[in-house]
């Protein structure tokens, strides 16, 4: 049995557990026009800051179960209408909450003149005695990650789009070292640090941290991609193997589904030679591993020589997003783009070249999606400038590239058609600052 089996029944293992503990909450309704009180179809019904989301029906209605929490942000989204969000307290033992959802039209100037021509990077948050080195979006607010000199003594802030502070909270010292955030397919941000990571829990502009042990969230909660259909989508992705698999698993009925298999070939080929290159006795001791660990012997040479390690190995790269009903899986050693069903079913393929750019080495290997608008961006970088592509979701095809406009821009982040960034000007005493840019595209 090779440790791709055995990570994936030790992970299905727990899911039904994990799932069955979690409990949820139901949210339905109804929208409609404010003026007109007729009934609104294909609203967007979204959990902020989550995958969670639905659409309207025909006669307004929507239904959406989400993992329980004490406090949510539902956005309500259609075209020709104004954006709105309805907060809900959840109190303890309640399931189901009902929202009957009023929008009102929204009216733009048809002369209205451009103003992208001269635009310049917004700055939305810093301070000359210490610096942001990780953000978050919660609902129309940030998170931050911050700190006067080292992470070792991080603090946590909330603020809103104008810079103002909401919350400090100090990270706990028995953490560790704090690293950075972890959005997690539930919505949640979660803080790594060196002991542990703390799932962040904000209730009216108060935060709270629960602590969980790192093993367990990058064993049973980092392989969850997402959710469709009622189905878990989950990978038994490991960095140090150059294969992996997508798979979907339903509760209800205990079946896991495998989606899609990812490999790189070449790489794949020269991982096993290194059995073959190690001497008499090294051969011998990775045997007896492989046997003891039950797994491949090809996996045990692989890690005893440090290929992966090694300028010849780079983890493997084919991101999984779900746009409305659709899977889609980009697949950067078959470059292919993979369309499958909410059942899983496969729908068609298409051919992508955006990652082989005229210079290779442009390509970071990256892509990031606008979750509100549910646009996909390959990001890209020349003489440490970096830039951006739209990737259609549906095509493959590249339709139009924005170039950030400062020097080495960090933990990029894209939400609501903007790009978000951390940066220090080049030759400054100016600590890091939060930046945002929008995104025109050429």
């Amino acid at each position: 049995m090779n440790i791709q089996k055995i990570y994936v029944i030790i992970v299905l293992l727990c899911f039904s557990s994990i799932i069955k503990a979690q409990q949820t909450v139901t949210i339905y309704g109804k929208v409609k026009d404010q003026t007109t009180d007729n009934a609104l179809q294909h609203v967007i019904v979204q959990l902020q800051n989550s995958n969670y989301g639905t659409t309207t029906s025909k006669n307004g209605n929507f239904s959406l179960t989400i993992p329980l929490k004490d406090h949510v942000s539902v956005l309500f989204k259609l075209l020709g209408y104004t954006n709105s969000v309805k907060e809900i307290d959840i109190e303890k033992g309640q399931d189901s909450v009902y929202i009957l959802m009023l929008l009102s039209q929204s009216y733009s100037m048809i002369d209205s003149v451009s103003i992208y021509g001269s635009l310049k990077p917004d700055t939305l948050f810093g301070a000359p005695n210490y610096s942001v080195y990780d953000f978050d979006f919660y609902e129309d607010k940030f998170i931050l990650l911050t700190a006067e000199k080292t992470l070792e003594k991080a603090e946590i802030k909330l603020t809103d789009m104008n810079g103002k502070i909401l919350t400090t909270y100090f990270v706990p010292k028995e953490g560790g070292e704090a690293k950075e955030f972890y959005h997690d397919y539930m919505g949640y941000t979660n803080l790594i640090c060196k002991n542990y990571i703390y799932r962040i829990k904000i209730y009216h502009d108060r935060f709270l941290l629960i602590p969980l042990s790192v093993n367990d969230v990058n064993a049973f909660i980092k392989p969850i991609i997402d959710t469709i259909n009622g189905k878990i989508i989950f990978s038994d992705y490991w960095k140090d193997y150059p294969m992996f698999n997508y798979f979907s698993y339903n509760d209800k009925d205990s079946i896991k589904q495998q989606l899609l298999t990812i490999e790189d070939k070449e790489l794949m080929h020269a991982y096993n030679f290194e059995y073959y290159s190690l001497k008499p006795q090294e051969k011998l001791e990775a045997r007896s591993l492989a046997r003891e660990l039950k797994t491949d012997k090809h996996v045990i040479a692989a890690l005893m020589s440090g290929f992966t390690k090694s300028m010849f190995y780079e983890p493997l790269y084919a991101p999984l997003y779900i746009i409305k009903d659709t899977i889609c899986v980009f697949d950067h050693y078959k470059n292919k783009l993979y369309h499958l069903n909410k059942n899983g079913a496969k729908i068609d393929s298409v051919t992508i070249d955006y990652n082989h750019p005229k210079n290779w080495k442009e390509w970071k290997n990256k892509m990031l999606k606008d979750d509100t608008e549910n646009l996909i961006y390959a990001v890209y970088e020349k003489n440490g400038h970096k830039y951006i592509k739209h990737i259609n979701s549906k095509t493959g095809k590249d339709e139009g590239k924005y170039s950030l406009q400062f020097h080495s821009a960090d933990k990029l982040k894209i939400h609501n058609g903007y790009v978000y960034y951390i940066y220090r000007p080049y030759e400054s005493t100016q600590e890091k600052f939060l930046y945002r840019e929008f995104i025109k595209l050429k």
